[in-house]
């Protein structure tokens, strides 16, 4: 196991749970993204509304869908 995938598993031990919310690990695993790419996004404030509590990041469930729901493409239609 390399140096870094042991620090975020170890990350993982220590997160709260938040009612309503899902941490950056379970929010990168939701989205099929890296929490790498996450913390990229929240670096350029381009991906989803989140809170920090402490050192921790969560994304609620509703910040979760709304943003999806913002990045829905609606295909054109037929002549």
């Amino acid at each position: 196991m390399g140096q870094r995938h042991a620090n975020e598993h170890a990350a993982r031990k220590r997160i709260a749970h938040i009612p309503g919310h899902a941490n950056e690990f379970e929010t990168a695993e939701e989205f099929g993204v890296s929490v790498r790419t996450l913390r990229k996004w929240r670096q350029l404030r381009v991906g989803p509304p989140w809170i920090t509590v402490g050192r921790q990041i969560h994304y609620s469930n509703e910040s979760r869908a709304a943003w999806l729901k913002s990045r829905e493409v609606q295909p054109a239609r037929a002549a």
